[in-house]
């Protein structure tokens, strides 16, 4: 149930929302007219592999406005307060990126041509379990980390490499968010639960390398493959899983 006046004692989760609060900034601190450099077919082919972020950035927004409530009527404030804050992050890169599509002159790819971000939203909820959300979210955050140091990598001095610079330090709070909170769950989990995380991640792996395929041919534009793609996102998942104790029972 909701506390009218809940005791805020985890500092780390204060303390998350307060550097989250800190470091927000909005479109007039980039420089958008830093394009030159991009050809055309890049340009055209980042519309296409940018759209599974942007949709992304979405239907977080969507996950949270559904999670905060469960969590906050389980009487953890904290974690709420900071999941508020991370609201207003993936609301404004959502809004960066409308406005890049437009500094970009292209236009994302419809979303009936990429079915798996549903597909992955969906499984994200389908348990109707914060842990469960928070650990698909996770991953979903290491994603969006692999696809922006990608393009910071590829664009370095172009404004789609300021921007995807810039992303990466709120992608980096918010896996400090994860890591702290399902710390905290993880050990009042039955061994059952704890496997279904894995089932999780093994699902969206699934989801993400079809998606993988379907972006293949913009991918290949930009010297860059499906398969190193989801090497570099699984070594980075699996390392997660590994810190926070998740160990299939195999092992």
């Amino acid at each position: 149930m909701i506390h009218v006046d809940p005791a805020m004692t985890d500092e780390e989760f204060l303390r998350l929302f307060e550097k989250g609060i800190k470091a927000q900034w909005g479109t007039d601190q980039i420089d958008w007219g830093l394009v030159e450099g991009i050809s055309d077919d890049k340009k055209q082919a980042l519309g296409q592999l940018i759209t599974p972020v942007y949709l992304g950035e979405q239907t977080a927004m969507l996950g949270i406005s559904q999670v905060l409530p469960m969590i906050l009527t389980g009487g953890h404030a904290e974690p709420a307060l900071y999941l508020s804050s991370m609201g207003l992050d993936e609301a404004r890169h959502f809004r960066n990126l409308n406005h890049l599509y437009r500094v970009l002159n292209v236009e994302p790819l419809p979303s009936r041509r990429l079915p798996e971000m549903w597909r992955y939203h969906a499984r994200l909820l389908q348990k109707h379990d914060p842990v469960q959300w928070v650990f698909g979210i996770l991953i979903s955050d290491l994603f969006a980390k692999t696809f922006y140091g990608g393009f910071a990598d590829r664009f370095p001095d172009t404004v789609v490499g300021r921007l995807s610079r810039r992303t990466l330090q709120d992608e980096a709070r918010h896996q400090a968010f994860s890591d702290r909170y399902l710390n905290r769950m993880l050990p009042t989990m039955d061994e059952d639960a704890r496997q279904e995380l894995l089932v999780l991640r093994d699902d969206l792996f699934r989801i993400m390398e079809r998606l993988g395929e379907r972006l293949r041919g913009p991918m290949e534009t930009l010297d860059w493959s499906p398969e190193s793609f989801l090497s570099e996102l699984w070594d980075d998942t699996e390392r997660w899983v590994k810190r926070l104790g998740i160990v299939p029972l195999a092992q």
